[in-house]
């Protein structure tokens, strides 16, 4: 063999050896880096890291450790098991406390010893809330709350009543359950993140009105299309139709706090169909079957009831009400044309006189939901819900917002007690709402707990509670008349 071949060739193989030798020394301990905060919120991190190498690294172990000192003793450790290969990790850690400064550091291990990487301070974050909706309902309605930084273990409370968290999502967006209403109906609502306590400026109003009910109607005769007028605690029903079959003849007196009604004598033949406001009555017809009107004019004054000159004009089922001591009435059903059904005529007691001022721009008649409040007479157009404003100053009509809910089948109830209005309890609707006087919003009120199949024949207003009179449709036997209170603010 050639020698100087020989000699090249172990030389060569020295220098392959050698040169293998000085690599495998230079990999032995891999680059570790803590290198990013991705996210970090109130009780949750998920940072990275990353191993540095050309090579596998067959580690039995890599994660974070996460403290609040540098020393790091006692750290929370972020284990994310074995690995083979380098390059970026991301962990994640739940349950930190809120506000808190912390360390952490990434680790690896490999051949049984550890290794660490750099140390990033951070900070914890601390909740808050910007808005919940919404802001009023009853019992069991979810609302959901903004904010951010929410904890897993964040309670809500509705004044003292601990609430439901149903979800929570992203840290900043919570549903809740309302829960039974305290001895407050209005609440502030509190957050409670790890002991840390967060309440709402703006309230939550619960969903109130409370019907009760009273003694029945003490007589058979189911009292429909009648009149009703009230002097102080003081009520007086009557007159109208059994059932809408035959004439009523009697009239009966409530005194509030009495047990029961009483009979008293009737002022004048019976009308049916007619005009009622607080203490006028009149027109309508003298008879169910045949269409025979009547110009019958009356007054309550001091518990009697006085007539006056009979009316120059036809009307039934005209709508009736009283401003500044004058008497309107608006629309009549018979003759069915839209001229007698929206004209409009005001009554000055002083001169006994009646001047027509005019017409309404829809159909009008008692049946239909309105209510007083000052100069203004407001009236629910049922072709479109629309809240209709007669002003009685400036005889105009003006639509000031629609009724958000159901009209029922007629015979619903308009009532107003101080600045607000209440609205509802048309006949098949247990729905009762409640309308800001100032602002023209509203409020849906607990709903009505007795029957649907009852009409509204009278309605009065005392001591900031609302008395309503009820009879049965046609159809229901043997049923008396329901006299039931309402009571606003009752829960």
């Amino acid at each position: 063999m050639n020698r100087s071949f020989v000699g090249v060739f172990l030389l060569l193989t020295f220098l392959v050896v050698f040169f293998s030798s000085c690599e495998e020394e230079i990999e032995v301990s891999p680059s570790l880096v803590t290198e990013d905060i991705l996210f970090v919120s109130g009780e949750k991190i998920r940072v990275s890291g990353r191993i540095i190498t050309t090579r596998n690294i067959n580690a039995t172990d890599h994660g974070f450790y996460i403290s609040e000192n540098e020393a790091f003793s006692q750290p929370i450790i972020i284990s994310l098991g074995e690995r083979e290969a380098p390059g970026r990790f991301i962990g994640e850690a739940m349950g930190l406390r809120l506000g808190r400064r912390y360390f952490v550091k990434s680790f690896v291990v490999i051949g049984g010893e550890q290794i660490f990487g750099n140390i990033i301070p951070f900070e914890t974050l601390t909740p808050e809330i910007f808005d919940f909706s919404p802001n009023n309902g009853p019992v069991g309605t979810i609302v959901t709350i903004n904010g951010k930084n929410f904890t897993s273990d964040t309670e809500v409370f509705f004044g003292t009543s601990k609430a439901q968290v149903i979800s929570i999502d992203f840290d900043s967006r919570m549903q809740v359950r309302v829960p039974p209403v305290g001895s407050q109906p209005d609440v502030n609502i509190r957050v409670v993140s790890q002991s840390r306590e967060l309440v709402f400026d703006n309230i939550y109003r619960y969903t109130t009105g409370k019907f009760n009910q009273l003694a029945n109607f003490p007589s058979s005769i189911r009292i429909q299309d009648g009149v009703y007028l009230q002097e102080g605690n003081l009520f007086y029903v009557g007159l109208g139709s059994d059932r809408s079959q035959t004439i009523n003849q009697t009239m009966w007196r409530y005194q509030v706090g009495s047990t029961n009604w009483e009979q008293i004598s009737v002022p004048a033949q019976s009308i049916w169909r007619g005009f009622t406001s607080k203490t006028y009555f009149g027109g309508g017809r003298t008879s169910v079957a045949f269409p025979e009107f009547s110009r019958d004019f009356f007054r309550l004054q001091n518990g009697t009831f006085v007539k006056l000159p009979d009316l120059p004009f036809f009307t039934v089922n005209g709508l009736a009400f009283e401003i500044n001591n004058q008497l309107y009435v608006i629309g009549s059903v018979e003759p069915p044309t839209f001229t007698s059904a929206s004209l409009v005529y005001r009554y000055n007691p002083s001169s006994q006189t009646w001047n027509l001022l005019g017409q309404a721009p829809f159909a009008i008649n008692r049946n239909l939901i309105s209510f007083t409040y000052q100069d203004r007479q407001f009236i629910i157009n049922p072709d479109n819900r629309e809240l209709v404003a007669y002003n009685t100053t400036s005889n105009s009509w003006e639509t000031v917002g629609v009724y958000p809910g159901e009209i029922g089948n007629g015979t619903g109830i308009g009532a107003v007690v101080g600045q607000k209005a209440y609205v509802g309890l048309g006949n098949r609707s247990v729905q009762m709402w409640e309308l800001d006087l100032n602002n023209f919003e509203w409020i849906r009120k607990n709903d009505f707990g007795g029957s649907t199949t009852f009409r509204n024949e009278a309605t009065y207003v005392h001591d900031g509670l609302i008395y309503v009179l009820r009879s049965a449709e046609l159809q229901i036997q043997g049923v008396p008349s329901e006299f039931w209170v309402f009571d606003p603010l009752g829960f």
